[in-house]
This record gives C-alpha cells, structure tokens and sequence, in this order.
C-alpha cells in the first residue's frame, strides 16, 4: 500500500482544510483520503502527484455529498 510509505504529519493541513471547508469530521476525512491514496497507488510508478490526486478525489466527494442534501 502506497500510504504506508507516507508520513500522515505530513497531510495533517490537508485533512483540516477538507474538513473545515465541508463540516465534516477529521476522522472521516483522513478515512476517505488514505482510501483514495492507496487506489491511486496501486500501480502507479510515478508516486510524488498522488497526493494531489487523493485530494482533489475527496474534495469532489465531499462536495457532491452536501449537494445532495
């Protein structure tokens, strides 16, 4: 798994921004990001964007969860 490898200190700012931006619980955010980095992961030989893209995977799930309440 790709977030083995990574130090979580490291998206602590991450997790806190996703989770002020949409009111939802840190743990819940950090839940969903560690889920989407390791999907990136799997595979990937070029590791240093996956980052971003778990980020931007979760923000658009966070937000299309409060369109739909």
């Amino acid at each position: 798994m790709y977030t083995e490898h990574v130090p979580y200190a490291n998206h602590e700012s991450t997790f806190e921004h996703l989770s002020r931006e949409f009111r939802v619980p840190i743990d819940e955010v950090a839940r969903l990001y560690k889920n989407e980095l390791d999907k990136a992961g799997v595979g990937a030989r070029i590791t240093i964007y996956l980052s971003i893209f778990a980020f931007r995977k979760v923000r658009e799930m966070l937000r299309l969860r409060n369109t739909e309440k």
